[in-house]
């Protein structure tokens, strides 16, 4: 366990956001390239987060025809948080104001996924229906999962 939400929810790993609006996600699954890292909202939660710790990436959003929202790559943090300006250096990203801003960023190394974990499945188990990212979706990265929630993804990753 990592720790617990002020709320009293126990942590067991982290979902990270995609917003193809924000970021050329589609660009970035149909690559080789690494993930490098990933940008934080400012939070409590951000003194938590440390390497070796699990997380999964989880595209946002409507559903597309490029897109199901849910989870799309899984894996572990890589190495401390640390506050820096925006990666001006990464073409992915299409909101350029966004891209300004100063952030923590977490080094992460993800592995995509051979096909998603559709968020409409997840709402449909009871085990993960109350998860974080269903229930308060405009909450920053990062998102909890709780130990219970782990488990669901678990099950469909060795699916």
């Amino acid at each position: 366990m990592i720790g617990r939400t002020p709320g009293g929810y126990d942590i067991a790993a982290w979902i990270f956001k995609a917003r193809p609006d924000m970021w050329d996600v589609a660009g970035w699954l149909a690559s080789d390239e690494p993930a490098g890292s990933w940008r934080l909202a400012e939070s409590p939660r951000v003194d938590l987060l440390a390497p070796g710790q699990r997380c999964f990436l989880w595209i946002t959003g409507p559903a597309s025809a490029r897109f199901t929202p849910g989870i799309w790559a899984a894996g572990r943090l890589t190495g401390p948080v640390e506050e820096r300006d925006g990666d001006l250096d990464d073409p992915r990203w299409t909101d350029r104001e966004a891209q300004r801003q100063t952030r923590p960023f977490v080094p992460v190394d993800l592995d995509r996924l051979d096909a998603p974990i559709p968020r409409a499945e997840l709402r449909q188990d009871p085990r993960f229906a109350m998860a974080e990212i269903l229930r308060a979706p405009r909450v920053g990265n990062p998102v909890v999962l709780t130990p219970g929630e782990l488990d669901v993804l678990d099950e469909w990753l060795d699916a």
